[in-house]
């Protein structure tokens, strides 16, 4: 008996001595990273930064994920991020991260000025790819992502009422009124002109009577102009030569019509004029018989005409009646005949019976002529044509 107790004294110490010692207490786990993920969206939120700026670089860096502002529902794929950045006083800057299964990372980032969406998108993007990498323990778990801010409905805003119509009011016509009447420019006056002219006649025809020259000599004119412009005149003129002592002397009047044009300065008379010359012969200053085939005969005066050609400066004046002075060459082409038994050309002989001098035939006239032109009267049509006359007052009593 006692030889049992001591053998299962000894089996049970042994059986101690090869039992296992108690293990240590366990200390608490240190948080660690979660798995890898790749995401496919991202919703930002920006606050005091360029928000097209901020997300065109966060485009640029992240292609591979479609960025988007915060604001709608929330993106169709899974997973996705939630991003925050918010410019914080002085140089400073806040992001933060929040993914779609409810982890959410904060940084706070250093802004340089000039440099701000650079830093920003840079270190975002950074930060998005060591949590798709795992490499980043989140600050918070279960967190939830803000809700998007009401998007603006595109509702057309409704149209104010229709003010009330006014209250009806009677109107009063009144007949129109006639415009006041347009007074008409005053028609330009009738115009006297009064001239006179010095002149060479030569005739060419009667080279065989006293050659070329026929005489010179002067003249005085009056021109009745109209306002059209039409033109009748009255024109004497005298003229004379002398060959050897036997001289001549021709008065010519002449009734012409015709038109004068006026541009500005200058005006162009054009007149057809109808004359009568007497003439006489003298011989030694007296007057010398016309023989005719050896025998007397009468004097017969010169029946012709003549075309005037007058271009001239006409220089107006405004000094009472006088309108204009007018300066020019005078030029005539013209011709005329005695009738002595028909129409002839008259030739003189001298003493001797020498071809001193003709007379009549076709003539050439060169010369100058200035004259003045005077205002007649205004026509009754310088009134206003609109102008209505006042009713006559009637009779007294």
């Amino acid at each position: 008996m006692p030889i049992s107790l001591t053998w299962l004294a000894a089996l049970v110490l042994s059986a101690g001595l090869r039992a296992p010692a108690a293990d240590p207490p366990a200390e608490p786990a240190a948080p660690t990273a979660t798995p890898t993920v790749e995401f496919r969206a991202a919703r930002v939120d920006i606050v005091g930064f360029d928000e097209a700026a901020v997300l065109a670089a966060l485009r640029l860096r992240l292609p591979q994920i479609d960025v988007a502002r915060h604001g709608g529902p929330p993106p169709l794929v899974t997973p996705y991020a939630y991003i925050r950045l918010a410019r914080a006083e002085g140089d400073t800057g806040q992001l933060q991260i929040i993914t779609s299964d409810g982890r959410a990372y904060e940084r706070v980032i250093a802004v340089e000025v000039g440099q701000e969406v650079r830093v920003a998108a840079s270190t975002t993007a950074n930060l998005l790819f060591s949590i798709e990498q795992g490499a980043e323990v989140p600050d918070r778990e279960d967190a939830e992502i803000p809700a998007a801010p009401p998007q603006p409905t595109s509702e057309p805003t409704p149209a104010p009422p229709p003010p009330a119509p006014a209250p009806i009011r009677p109107t009063v016509t009144t007949p129109p009124r006639s415009p006041p009447p347009r007074e008409s420019p005053p028609p330009p006056p009738w115009e006297l002109g009064v001239g006179l002219h010095g002149a060479a006649v030569l005739g060419p025809a009667r080279q065989a009577y006293g050659g070329v020259f026929s005489g010179a000599g002067a003249g005085l004119g009056l021109e009745l102009r109209s306002p059209r412009g039409a033109v009748l005149a009255l024109d004497v003129r005298g003229l004379g030569r002398v060959v050897s002592t036997l001289g001549v002397a021709r008065l010519r009047i002449g009734v012409a019509g015709g038109y004068a044009w006026r541009r500005g300065r200058l005006e162009l008379p054009v007149l057809l004029a109808l004359t009568i010359e007497p003439w006489w012969a003298l011989q030694a200053n007296q007057a010398a018989a016309i023989y005719r085939d050896g025998a007397a005969t009468a004097r017969h005066p010169l029946f012709g005409g003549y075309l005037k050609i007058s271009p001239a400066l006409r220089l107006p004046l405004a000094r009472g009646p006088l309108a204009a002075v007018r300066l020019g060459p005078r030029l005539e082409l013209g011709g005329s005949f005695a009738v002595d038994d028909g129409p002839t050309v008259i030739g003189l002989a001298d003493a001797t019976g020498q071809p001193a001098l003709h007379l009549g035939g076709f003539e050439l006239s060169l010369g100058l002529e200035v004259s003045l032109q005077l205002r007649l009267r205004r026509s009754s049509a310088s009134r206003p044509a609109n102008t209505a006359r006042s009713p006559k007052s009637p009779p007294r009593v």
